[in-house]
């Protein structure tokens, strides 16, 4: 090999390390994180949290994946929905990447269009996560003029005005007066809550324990004596 051919080959081998190089980069700033190190802020991205026309912004109350359902709790009335998922179809959209409906977890923030009724499909095609459980702590409201999401643990006691044995609420009247709590039961309560709630009448006296969804409304931890 003479002298021009050996530094042609020099030159072609460093050009083609440096191209695997480039490629491996870019493969890497290409990769979709794990929807664990967007919670875990490796990769901090900023997510557009502002409702679209007709979003409704809840919070995940409970994942059931024997019936690919998600459970979920509205922010601003604190009705309990159910959203139906499919594995295959369903996504969870975090920060421009899509991830599995089975990702989300308990306490995530979470934005959806309702299904209309009758369903025109039997599941919800996109969910918005919004703001993950982990990052809850640090940002207690996700846009302007929204009710601070953080719950807070507080203790009622008043009047049972309303009960909807159905849809697992009733309504109380403080003992100190002001505007009436809307107390939800969640998916995942005790069972002696479950019958005390269930042996409730209008009118009983009650002091419960749980954490505000919104001003108006309260998930319940545990009926009080």
């Amino acid at each position: 090999m003479n002298r021009l051919n050996y530094f042609r080959s020099v030159n072609l081998l460093a050009l083609a390390v440096g191209l695997m190089l480039f490629a491996g980069c870019a493969a890497e700033l290409a990769r979709r994180p794990t929807l664990d190190e967007a919670r875990s802020g490796q990769r901090p991205q900023e997510g557009d949290v502002v409702l679209q026309p007709g979003e409704v912004r809840a919070e995940v109350a409970e994942i059931d994946r024997t019936r690919r359902e998600i459970r979920v709790v509205w922010t601003d009335t604190g009705r309990r929905d159910i959203l139906p998922y499919d594995v295959a179809y369903t996504r969870v959209r975090y920060h421009g990447f899509d991830y599995s409906p089975e990702s989300l977890e308990a306490g995530d923030v979470v934005a959806f269009m309702p299904m209309p009724n009758p369903p025109s499909r039997p599941y919800v095609d996109t969910i918005i996560l919004q703001l993950p459980v982990q990052a809850r702590a640090s940002s207690p409201s996700i846009a302007r003029g929204a009710a601070p999401l953080t719950p807070r643990r507080d203790v009622i006691e008043g009047t049972v005005e309303r009960l909807d044995y159905d849809r697992g609420v009733f309504d109380v009247r403080p003992r100190s007066g002001g505007r009436t709590v809307t107390v939800t039961l969640p998916y995942s309560a005790r069972g002696a809550d479950v019958d005390t709630f269930r042996r409730l009448r209008q009118g009983d006296y009650v002091r419960v324990e749980g954490e505000f969804v919104n001003p108006d409304n309260l998930q319940l931890m545990a009926f009080l004596r």
